[in-house]
């Protein structure tokens, strides 16, 4: 069976209408009711009643609708799975990254990677933790720097035989408040001093805004959230303009101007733990392994 058909036929269905159908796969509309009547043909059924200015699906194209989208689906998955194995084997490296990838200095730590490797390809997604690990096991990227909770990375360090992790970078949760604010001179702070202000978090279904959530709740109490952004300079403007408080670890703002707000630590200290981790399961690729031991040495040589 011919797929383009079958991704005819999809189109077809959702337009209900051969003149927009065959503009949207740029093909004539003579082309387009062509391969209808070639797969309807094939299949030995009526996918369609026709009428001058309509199409609508029978009782059988409405069976057949959803198996002709796995299919395609299917198709597509199986090619992209072949394009990701092609380019691992022509040298391309993908490497799934957190957000804010200059305050963590990866972007520096890409950099001098291709300069010592210049043969050397690098594709980088972004991404929140919460999706990282997913790639990792969907062979998406090959190599993620992954952010965990301290706690987490330590039980997983032990634990985890599927995935090695190269520990990377500690950063700690702070409040950054407004000069003016009455916390502002304090050296740390605990977070049941901050339950009764107005917070701003990162967005929501992210790693760090579970981890404020986890933390405002072992302080027991509810967090009164007025604005949550992926965005850490939106975040700083909610503090300074609003008077708000916000969480964050002390590494978003290594690289932001402190003119305006001041940053807190929180205690007890709550800490995230970076990790550049791959699976133990699939043999790196050459360009894989070489940036394995190139970030170990670089990280040996730091610590």
């Amino acid at each position: 069976m011919n797929t383009e058909n079958l991704k005819e036929f999809i189109v077809l269905a959702e337009t209900k209408n051969f003149w927009e159908a065959s503009e949207r796969l740029y093909m004539n509309q003579s082309t387009l009711s062509k391969h209808i009547k070639n797969l309807e043909s094939e299949l030995g059924i009526s996918l369609f009643t026709r009428t001058t200015r309509r199409v609508e699906l029978t009782n059988y194209g409405r069976i057949f609708l959803p198996y002709a989208k796995s299919v395609i689906r299917s198709e597509f998955e199986g090619l992209s799975a072949i394009r990701r194995l092609q380019n691992i084997e022509n040298g391309l490296l993908t490497i799934g990254v957190i957000p804010s990838m200059p305050q963590y200095h990866i972007t520096q730590f890409l950099t001098d990677f291709q300069k010592a490797y210049p043969q050397t390809s690098i594709r980088i997604t972004e991404d929140d933790p919460v999706n990282l690990m997913q790639y990792l096991e969907d062979e998406k990227c090959e190599l993620i720097f992954q952010r965990e909770e301290k706690m987490i990375f330590e039980k997983n360090f032990i634990t985890d035989q599927h995935i090695i992790r190269l520990p990377y970078m500690q950063d700690n949760l702070v409040a950054i408040v407004p000069p003016s604010h009455p916390l502002a001179t304090l050296h740390s702070v605990s977070l049941q001093q901050l339950k009764n202000e107005r917070l701003c978090l990162i967005k929501e279904g992210s790693l760090m805004y579970q981890i404020a959530m986890d933390a405002c709740q072992n302080a027991n109490f509810v967090p009164n959230i007025v604005f949550t952004s992926h965005r850490i300079d939106s975040i700083l403007d909610m503090v300074v303009s609003q008077n708000c408080v916000a969480l964050l670890m002390d590494a978003h703002i290594t690289q932001q101007s402190a003119i305006s707000w001041c940053a807190i630590p929180i205690v007890p200290v709550i800490s995230s733990q970076l990790s550049l981790c791959y699976r133990s399961d699939r043999a790196l690729s050459k360009t894989a392994q070489l940036f394995v031991d190139f970030c170990s040495t670089k990280l040996f040589q730091s610590n």
